[in-house]
C-alpha cells in the first residue's frame, strides 16, 4: 500500500469519525432539549397549587431563625447545561461543593469544582463520564480530625467485602395511609400535590445527605464523598447525630431499611454493604453493575427493593439477594425522565426527586407512569445559595403521621411536611 493510499484511508476514518461524533453530539442535544421541557412542563403544572409563603412563614415560627431561612426562588441548581462527550444531558455538578471550605466539628475539607467531567458523586479525583446522566466532583481533602462527644460516636466501617452469613429480614415496612392519592384528576395528567410545613429539625451542615430514611420512629443518614461518606441514626426531634460510622474510599449514595439490616448505595464503585441496624457492623457486600443514586423497599405490592441510577429507569432487585428483577422506563406524557436520584417507597408507590431540579413525582413503578408531582422550591435555605453542591436530596416518609421529611446537601435544616393533592 503507498503512501498515498495509507493517507487517504486515514483522512477517511477521521471524516468518519468526526460525522460519528457529531451524530452522537446531536442527540444528546436532543435529549437535552427533552428533558428541559418536560421539567417545564412538570414546574409549571406543579406552580398550580404551590404552598404560600404565609403558611412557610407559620410552620417555621418557632425556627431558630439563623438556620431555618426559606428561599422564595432558586435557580441556582439548574444552571445552564452542556453536552457532555457520552452524548447525554450534563448540567451543574450536583455533588460538588462551590465553597473554597466546607467545616463541620468533625472536619475540614477543601474543595473545588470542576464542569468538564459530568458525574453525580464522584468517588476519584477526576470522573469519567457516565453512562446516562452524569455529575461530577474535583475534591481535594485535608487530614480529617474526628472528635467524639458524648451525643456522638463515629466509627470505621469494615473496607472488606468479605461475606458474612446473615439472616437478613425482609418483611416490608409499616405503613399508614400514603400523604397523597396516586390517582390524577385528570386521566394521564399527574395530580399536583401541595404542602405545609408542620415541624422543623436542625441538620448537620457538614453532611453531604445522599439518604434519608426513617424505620419505627428512628432516624437514619446516608452521606458522601469519598473521605467524608458515612451511615447514621439522628435524633429525629433534635436532628442531633446518635451514631455515625464513616465509610472510607468509597462515595456513600441510597440508603434502605430492610427488617433490622440498613442497605447502602455507593455511587461508582458498584457494591452496596448490609448493616445491622442498632450497630453498624457490615453482615455483607452486594455487586451490581452500574451506578447507584437512590434506594427504597416497597412497603406493599412486590416488597422489591427500588433503586435509581441517575437515568429514567428504576431497577428492582431482591431485597435478599440483591439480585436484578427487571426493570421500568419512568416517563410523563410519553417522555422519559431523566436525573432519578433519592427514592422513598410510601404504600405501592415510589417518590423521587428530579437531581438538579426542586421537583418530587410519585411514580407507579408498574406503569413507570407520574402520579403526583411536588414542587419544594421556596424551602431551600438561603444560606445554601450560590453553591450548586448544596441541591435538595433526602426524602423519608414517616409512617407514624404520615408527613414527609424532606432536606438537602449540606442544609441546616430538615423539614416535616404534610402533603395534600386536588
Amino acid at each position: 500500500m503507498s503512501q498515498q493510499q495509507r493517507v487517504g484511508i486515514g483522512v477517511a476514518g477521521l471524516v468518519v469519525a468526526l460525522i460519528a461524533l457529531f451524530v452522537f453530539l446531536m442527540s444528546g442535544q436532543t435529549e437535552s432539549a427533552q428533558q428541559s421541557e418536560v421539567l417545564s412542563e412538570l414546574s409549571e403544572l406543579a406552580s398550580q397549587n404551590s404552598a404560600t409563603d404565609d403558611e412557610v412563614t407559620t410552620a417555621e415560627s418557632d425556627a431558630d431563625p439563623a438556620e431555618q431561612e426559606v428561599a422564595e426562588t432558586d435557580t441556582e441548581a439548574e444552571a445552564a447545561t452542556t453536552t457532555s462527550p457520552a452524548g447525554e444531558l450534563a448540567s451543574e455538578p450536583e455533588d460538588t461543593v462551590d465553597d473554597d471550605v466546607v467545616e463541620d466539628d468533625d472536619t475540614a475539607v477543601a474543595e473545588t469544582t470542576t464542569t468538564t467531567a459530568v458525574a453525580e458523586d464522584s468517588p476519584t479525583e477526576t470522573e469519567a463520564p457516565e453512562t446516562t446522566t452524569a455529575e461530577a466532583t474535583t475534591t481535594t481533602q485535608a487530614e480529617e480530625t474526628t472528635t467524639t462527644t458524648a451525643t456522638e460516636t463515629t466509627t470505621q466501617a469494615p473496607t472488606t467485602t468479605e461475606a458474612v452469613e446473615a439472616t437478613t429480614t425482609t418483611e416490608a415496612l409499616a405503613t399508614t395511609q400514603a400523604p397523597t392519592t396516586t390517582e390524577a384528576a385528570t386521566p394521564g395528567v399527574p395530580a399536583v400535590a401541595s404542602f405545609e410545613v408542620i415541624e422543623t429539625i436542625p441538620h448537620d451542615t457538614g453532611a453531604f445527605t445522599q439518604g434519608l430514611e426513617i424505620s419505627d420512629g428512628r432516624l437514619f443518614e446516608s452521606t458522601g464523598l469519598v473521605g467524608r461518606s458515612s451511615i447514621r441514626e439522628l435524633d429525629l426531634e433534635t436532628g442531633e447525630t446518635i451514631r455515625n460510622t464513616a465509610i472510607p474510599d468509597v462515595f456513600g449514595e441510597g440508603l434502605t431499611i430492610v427488617g433490622n439490616t440498613a442497605i447502602q448505595l455507593t455511587w461508582q464503585d458498584e457494591i452496596a454493604f448490609r448493616y445491622d441496624l442498632d450497630t453498624f457492623q457490615l453482615i455483607e457486600s452486594h455487586e451490581y453493575e452500574g451506578q447507584g443514586w437512590g434506594l427504597c423497599l416497597a412497603s406493599e405490592g412486590s416488597g422489591n427493593l427500588i433503586m435509581s441510577d441517575g437515568s429514567s429507569q428504576l431497577e428492582f432487585r431482591d431485597p435478599d439477594t440483591f439480585e436484578s428483577l427487571g426493570l421500568v422506563d419512568v416517563n410523563f406524557d410519553g417522555r422519559p425522565i431523566e436525573n432519578l436520584n433519592e427514592l422513598e417507597c410510601i404504600g405501592d408507590t415510589v417518590w423521587a426527586n428530579i437531581w438538579l431540579s426542586s421537583l418530587v413525582v410519585e411514580i407507579d413503578p408498574d406503569s413507570g407512569n407520574v402520579l403526583t408531582v411536588l414542587d419544594i422550591d421556596e424551602l431551600r435555605p438561603e444560606s445554601t445559595r450560590g453553591n450548586s453542591g448544596a441541591v435538595w436530596n433526602g426524602l423519608a416518609y414517616d409512617p407514624a403521621d404520615g408527613t414527609l421529611l424532606v432536606t438537602g446537601k449540606l442544609w441546616p435544616t430538615i423539614f416535616r411536611l404534610e402533603l395534600s393533592t386536588n
